[in-house]
């Protein structure tokens, strides 16, 4: 009876070995590295994040720097640590970010009127549905001077066309506008 052959057993490659290869290009090498240590950096940033969305965004973000300045990495031993740095980076320019948008909404809703009746904010909602279905060229004209209150030569500078565009322009815009609010008069 002969033995049978053993089959052969994978010898775990440690991460200073595995970055050598990511550093001679093996993508083998970079996806082991990186179904090695994700579960660990997606842990870490969603306990920073507290967003479950921003986990995979921040992960790959992570591996891409990683895979870029690998060549940078003085201690490969130390991949796992220099792996959550630059997740922390990447966390930390994304509450940096969100804590601006905040602050931005928060001053656009200070300055923003609110329609206190709810048929008010109806038909405002009805208009924009409007402004949707018209085109660039004709909706920032009518805009800028029904709703900003720019002047028809304001409104010919800021949109770059002559005087005599802006008031065509905005007499299609209005055609439809009333057209589709208060149908075929």
């Amino acid at each position: 009876m002969a033995l049978a052959r053993p089959s052969p057993v994978a010898v775990p490659v440690d991460d200073a070995r595995l970055v050598e290869l990511v550093r001679g290009g093996d993508s083998r090498a970079f996806a082991t590295l990186y179904h090695r240590h994700a579960r660990y950096l997606a842990g870490v940033v969603f306990r920073l994040t507290g967003r479950e969305p921003d986990v995979d965004d921040v992960l790959q973000e992570t591996f891409l720097d990683a895979l870029s300045a690998i060549h940078q990495l003085r201690d490969p031993a130390g991949l796992r640590s220099w792996l959550a740095a630059i997740a922390v980076r990447r966390v930390h320019k994304r509450l940096a970010r969100r804590r601006r948008l905040r602050f931005l909404e928060r001053a656009v809703e200070l300055v923003s009127p609110k329609a206190s009746d709810p048929h008010d904010q109806r038909r405002v909602d009805e208009l924009y549905e409007v402004l949707e279905t018209l085109s660039p060229d004709t909706r920032l004209p009518w805009v800028l001077h029904h709703v900003e209150g720019e002047t028809l030569p304001a409104v010919a500078e800021l949109c770059n066309v002559s005087l005599a565009t802006v008031k065509r322009r905005i007499a299609e815009a209005e055609e439809k506008i009333d057209r589709r609010l208060h149908g075929a008069r």
